[in-house]
């Protein structure tokens, strides 16, 4: 389906160009959800919308060469395609393997780009920036899949996936690689209602 193949975009070498057409696909299937389904695509929009807006803001602030060096360390296609398989089986699985798993996610990028160039003050304010809205798309999208969580539960796990990068030791190009996978993960795990919006739109 487009969808994949434009997710696989989103996934394999992030760009504001990408994050467009797949703001675009996902459209198209939320057009087609039933009520009870639109709260979800509506969460998956606004994480697109603010990853788009991250991207934006680093590539305003970065050399061309820069920016396709970030890309090129995104690549979660091996864990976004495979979740994909399995989007509307069981979001509480989805839910455990992506938003828990996120932690490891970064903190694996977080250990490899340790060498990297720190870049412009400007970048850490929208480092900042970003962090907020990551906690407050992470919270959101655990409240879907996991209403029945306690609210300190909650959040003590999204304090610990973001805490790594509050630091302000860690340099401002590592933390931009980490909160773009972070927001690949989130994004990915905000999708469990793509097969609805796919079935509606073959008419199953």
């Amino acid at each position: 389906m487009p969808l994949e193949a434009t997710l696989k975009r989103v996934l394999t070498g992030p760009s504001p160009d990408a994050l467009w057409s797949l703001r675009a696909d996902l459209l198209l299937l939320a057009d087609r959800l039933p009520p009870i389904e639109q709260g979800f695509a509506d969460s998956s929009l606004a994480i697109a919308g603010e990853f788009h807006h991250y991207l934006i803001e680093l590539q305003s602030r970065m050399t061309a060469h820069e920016f396709s060096q970030l890309a090129s360390r995104l690549d979660i296609g091996s864990v976004g395609l495979l979740a994909l398989q399995d989007l509307v089986t069981d979001r509480e699985r989805l839910f455990k393997k992506l938003f828990l798993g996120g932690l490891s996610e970064g903190l694996m990028v977080l250990a490899t780009l340790q060498y990297s160039k720190a870049w412009k003050t400007e970048v850490m304010l929208v480092n900042d920036e970003a962090l907020w809205r990551l906690f407050d798309g992470f919270w959101q999208l655990s409240r879907q899949l996991r209403p029945d969580l306690p609210a300190e539960v909650r959040r003590a796990q999204i304090e610990g996936l973001l805490a790594p990068l509050r630091s302000p030791d860690v340099e401002p190009s590592v933390k931009a690689a980490v909160i773009a996978r972070l927001f690949q993960v989130l994004l990915v795990a905000s999708l469990t209602w793509v097969g609805t919006g796919v079935r509606a739109a073959s008419g199953q």
